[in-house]
């Protein structure tokens, strides 16, 4: 099995899959990496510098379709996952389950703030919109969700151990 870690930016799906991962005793995959394998680039604005969102969106689906089969992984995904129906259904083929980290905007900014290397966080405004628009569609793909504001990504990784113990998996 493998667990897919989906949310918006900020929401802390790379920690949590680090906490995770070591408490399964899993693999942690970490997709935004992979992408700057893949493209041979250092950070996201690389990534758009050279060939946009449309180039970030293709490399997920190239790494969606090697890694959708594999096992006992922890992937956190890159945000915008959701945007791309074609993603999950290839995770969801390989039997993943996939974990919405909901957190709210208020905390996301928070977090976020000062960080210049996210391209679709540079406008407030529009980062809003962009995240009111992926709600539903984290929502809509997620085998269960778990809010994080109040919580550390250790309290995170032991919530989800106990949702997949306790319902067979999920």
């Amino acid at each position: 099995m493998n667990i897919l870690l989906i949310g918006f930016m900020g929401s802390g799906k790379s920690t949590v899959a680090q906490h995770l991962s070591k408490l399964l005793g899993l693999t942690c995959v970490e997709m935004d990496q992979l992408v700057y394998d893949k493209t041979q680039t250092n950070n996201m604005d690389e990534v758009f510098a050279k060939g946009g969102e449309t180039l970030l969106r293709e490399t997920e689906i190239e790494i969606a379709k090697e890694y959708a089969s594999k096992k006992n992984q922890v992937i956190s995904t890159g945000g915008g996952i959701v945007m791309n129906k074609i993603i999950l259904d290839y995770f969801k083929a390989g039997e993943s389950k996939v974990i919405f980290l909901h957190a709210s905007f208020h905390k996301i900014s928070q977090q976020l703030a000062g960080d210049c290397s996210r391209p679709l966080f540079r406008d407030l405004k529009m980062a809003k919109e962009l995240y009111d628009f992926r709600l539903p569609l984290y929502a809509t793909y997620a085998d269960a969700t778990i809010e994080v504001d109040p919580h550390t990504p250790s309290e995170i990784a032991l919530k989800i151990q106990e949702l997949i113990g306790s319902t067979d998996g999920l």
